[in-house]
């Protein structure tokens, strides 16, 4: 099959503080001259009143237009469609049919919406997010155009809400072909999903990393100048009491938070009684690298057992560490990081304790393999895949 335009349906904007494997695949397609929609969903009508990154009246409103970027030798067009979508606190009240009916429901027509920017579409690919609530109108819109899900992180993982388990599900008996990234994610979804190998197409591919990236020297932001540097970089939740207590206990490190989800208000005012302790609501992709490689140690302080029903596996944020053969302690992850010789702890003591040690290691060699995780060879193998869909 030869692709000339893909569409990706993502949770996330272009140009964002948020870095998915989409970007890369996007990238990747537009660097070879395939057109590429990048379809930012969910962007509810109430976002409008909100100020975060992602969920604002002016990006909203510049996505609804439509924004067209030059990209390798093809064009980018990151846009939107703004819905009647409702916060999932109220799936306590209205039925799931109702809340996906909701989230369909614009005021703009979504078959205008298509015909100006869907259209043409060869491939159809599917983040792990409510965009695949338009599955079905897409697959009877374009009867000819195969439907890629691309699921990085499970909507079904035990305890979520009963419409994100049924549409997932819907979505992998309807896809073409299911791309998963991990062994962790296979086996969830063998679990949850009846006769899933009779019933499910599907490949393993995992994420990747521009190993060559973290291999370079780069000016010290500012916020690194200092000795005893503990960084985290992602997009997941960190648990605060974790870090306001390991702040206090070793005055001399400095904790760093860099996360384009704001903590709540009252956590931001604590942070603002410790010397030793910094939040910083994103950066710019391009940047990562930078902080990265020239902090003293790398930390994953997720919330306490948020591991314990997310299949994650070994994610990029570790792939980055790694290439920069940093120190990495985590606190309630993966057990299986203990086997490439990241150290994991599941208590407060324990990380502090793994924090203390990893500062006197400066670097760090593990026991993973990152060749075949280069982003040129992973992207490569996606493109290819597409086009067997």
């Amino acid at each position: 099959m030869s692709i000339k335009k893909i569409t990706f349906l993502t949770g996330h904007n272009w140009q964002s503080h948020r870095l998915g494997g989409f970007h890369k695949f996007a990238e990747a397609a537009c660097n070879v001259g395939i057109e590429v929609v990048f379809f930012s969903f969910p962007r509810p009508y109430y976002s409008y009143f909100m100020h975060q990154e992602l969920y604002n009246k002016h990006s909203v409103k510049a996505l609804q237009k439509g924004i067209t970027y030059d990209v390798g030798k093809s064009k980018l067009h990151n846009v939107t469609l703004a819905t009647m979508k409702l916060p999932n606190s109220v799936n306590k009240i209205l039925s799931d049919s109702m809340m996906n009916t909701l989230e369909r429901f614009s005021f703009t027509s979504f078959s205008s919406f298509a015909k100006k920017w869907l259209d043409g579409t060869d491939v159809f690919v599917f983040e792990s997010c409510d965009g695949m609530i338009f599955i079905d109108q897409l697959k009877k819109r374009y009867p000819q155009a195969k439907m890629v899900y691309r699921p990085s992180d499970p909507l079904m993982y035990d305890g979520a809400l009963s419409r994100y388990v049924t549409n997932e599900e819907h979505m992998m008996h309807v896809a073409d072909l299911n791309i998963i990234v991990n062994q962790e994610g296979l086996d969830l979804y063998r679990r949850k999903i009846p006769d899933f190998e009779q019933h499910i197409r599907y490949t393993l591919l995992s994420n990747g990393v521009d190993i060559e990236s973290y291999e370079k020297n780069y000016p010290i932001p500012n916020l690194l100048q200092k000795p005893n540097t503990i960084l985290y970089v992602g997009a997941w939740e960190v648990e605060w009491d974790l870090l306001f207590k390991a702040a206090k206990a070793d005055l001399e490190y400095h904790y760093i938070v860099v996360c384009p989800n704001y903590p709540s208000e009252q956590i931001q005012q604590k942070i603002k009684e410790y010397t030793n302790l910094s939040y910083v609501p994103g950066i710019a992709p391009s940047e990562v690298p930078a902080w990265i490689t020239n902090c003293s140690v790398v930390m994953v302080p997720y919330v306490t057992d948020f591991y314990k029903n997310r299949p994650l596996g070994i994610t990029a944020k570790y792939y980055q560490a790694m290439a920069a053969h940093k120190p990495i302690v985590a606190y309630c992850d993966t057990p299986k990081l203990v086997d490439v010789g990241v150290c994991v702890s599941y208590t407060y003591e324990d990380f502090i304790a793994g924090v203390r040690a990893a500062i006197k290691q400066k670097t760090c060699t593990y026991h993973f393999d990152l060749a075949d995780r280069r982003w040129d060879h992973i992207t490569e193998q996606f493109l290819a895949l597409c086009a067997k869909a």
